[in-house]
């Protein structure tokens, strides 16, 4: 009888130790509920690579180079050529969304599922969290999308043209739950917010022109899809001014724009390409290239002093002396230095790293009213005033005292950048195009997304490829990164799908769903 009422005894106490359990294991060190206030600056800081060595990994070793804003310059680096660097790909373009954007995203929905007065935080954070989604595809193709972040060990690959959808369809809602407003009081970012300070107007009208360029993205590989979009962002609230553009200031983040940083180790130059638009798509210079680009050492010490590029994917043995060509030192970042040739004394400024500008979204806008969307106004109009806005961005904390506007009206009105209504479709897109192109420096992931979508500007193929599937003597170019090797090893299945992208599968020269094949 003892033995019974000892064995039911302890049974009862195992009883009520399983019903404890949850809270007995619960570790009391260990965050369970997060003020989204704390995790958006790391969302927002990843999402752009506003960081120098992630700039320079990412969009300086990469983006920059196959836009063609600059060139390397030094025989120890090889993308240019088109050679992959998994550490570099993995840290700048892979790990920023996978890593911190997605795992904090989805924090914060959880967080604003169960408290309210998050709501307004949440919807702010789906605006970064699609910009981010968006660079990441863009690069890659399709990748892991619905089923990653949710415990899922090897996730499968989401088709571009589904994920560009959601990214949409993310924007849509979130700009409109944020013009709506909430039941409850909500708790704002304040200056935690390192784009806008919480400010939720700007915040709309930066969702719906991020809406207008996706919509736009996608235009030549679903046109209705596109339409349907880009008018319903034309119908809403767009950046309207100077004023509205999306940007950090650097020196919150790495003391210093990260371009302007790594100038001064002397890796990279002035693309000879960018100096053949800046130079010859006028009757006149273009304005923008004394604010922007510097002369070199060598015109100077030839009494001559000049801009000048050099060719992109040279071999190491045919690299030039990088004081044959331009650094970015113009009037911005070292004022002294095109007209008396005083180099800078610090990289450490405090300057803005634009996001998005509003140059570009009268870019988009005029695109649009080529292409016959409603509310997109003139194209012409759209058109000019973007280039406007590009000088004006251009030469923004540059003194007055040292740049001229003498040309600006010229350099509009003459040789190809000239408007004119007689032109067809091509001929406006590839005008529109080049400037919003000259317009995006140094957004590189952007520049490259734009070139692969139109074919425009007209870029020179690389002089040599050291990736054996692009033939650059037949003037073939990069398309997209491949996928990184941990993804490669640990995801292989999935991965290495050769019905992915299309049925093409990996590589830099398959082509992502939204490219539609307007360049080699």
């Amino acid at each position: 009888m003892k033995k019974i009422l000892f064995l039911y005894g302890m049974l009862m106490l195992m009883a009520g130790c399983t019903g404890d359990f949850d809270e007995m294991n619960k570790n009391p060190n260990t965050i369970t509920e997060v003020n989204p206030a704390l995790l958006l600056p790391k969302m927002q800081r990843e999402t752009i690579n506003s960081e120098a060595f992630n700039y320079q990994r990412g969009e300086n070793l990469f983006a920059n180079l196959y836009c063609q804003w600059i060139s390397n310059s030094i025989s120890y680096f090889n993308s240019d050529r088109y050679e992959y660097n998994d550490g570099w790909v993995t840290s700048a373009f892979w790990n920023p969304y996978y890593t911190y954007v997605l795992k904090d995203i989805l924090d914060i929905k959880s967080m604003a599922e169960t408290y309210p007065e998050y709501e307004e935080m949440y919807h702010i954070a789906r605006i970064v969290a699609a910009l981010s989604l968006a660079r990441t595809t863009d690069i890659f193709g399709d990748i892991p999308y619905s089923e990653a972040g949710r415990g899922m060990d090897k996730p499968k690959y989401d088709a571009q043209k589904e994920i560009y959808y959601d990214i949409l369809n993310e924007l849509k809602e979130a700009t409109t739950a944020l013009s709506k407003g909430f039941a409850v009081e909500q708790k704002k970012y304040g200056a935690s917010d390192i784009y806008y300070g919480g400010n939720v107007e700007k915040w709309i009208k930066f969702g719906n022109s991020l809406r207008l360029r996706f919509a736009l993205r996608i235009s030549f590989a679903d046109p209705e899809k596109a339409k349907q979009e880009g008018e319903a962002a034309l119908a809403s609230a767009l950046m309207g001014s100077m004023d509205d553009k999306a940007y950090t200031v650097t020196a919150t983040v790495n003391d210093g724009h990260p371009l302007f940083v790594i100038s001064n180790w002397n890796e990279f130059r002035m693309s000879a390409t960018l100096e053949k638009v800046l130079k010859t798509w006028s009757t006149v210079p273009d304005p923008r290239m004394e604010c922007r680009w510097g002369v070199t050492v060598q015109s100077i010490q030839e009494g001559t002093p000049d801009i000048k590029g050099i060719p992109n994917g040279l071999p190491s043995d045919q690299l030039p002396d990088y004081n044959s060509a331009s650094n970015p030192w113009g009037l911005l970042w070292a004022p002294t230095w095109n007209s008396e040739h005083i180099k800078p004394t610090s990289f450490t400024q405090a300057y803005l790293f634009d996001i998005m500008s509003y140059s570009e979204v009268c870019f988009l806008k005029a695109e649009a009213a080529v292409r016959g969307w409603t509310n997109a106004g003139s194209a012409q109009a759209n058109y000019e005033n973007g280039i406007r806005a590009s000088f004006n961005e251009a030469r923004l904390d540059v003194s007055p005292d040292i740049y001229s506007t003498a040309n600006d009206e010229v350099y509009i009105r003459t040789g190809n950048v000239q408007w004119k209504e007689a032109d067809d479709f091509e001929t406006k897109l590839e005008k529109i195009i080049t400037q919003k192109w000259i317009s995006l420096f140094p957004n590189g992931t952007e520049g490259w997304a734009e070139v692969r979508r139109t074919g425009y500007p007209r870029l020179t193929p690389v002089v040599r490829s050291d990736d054996p599937s692009i033939n650059a003597a037949a003037g073939e170019f990069i398309k997209k990164l491949r996928y990184v090797n941990k993804e490669l090893e640990s995801n292989a299945e999935n991965a290495k799908n050769p019905a992915l992208n299309g049925g093409k599968g990996d590589g830099q020269h398959v082509r992502v769903w939204w490219d539609t094949g307007r360049y080699k």
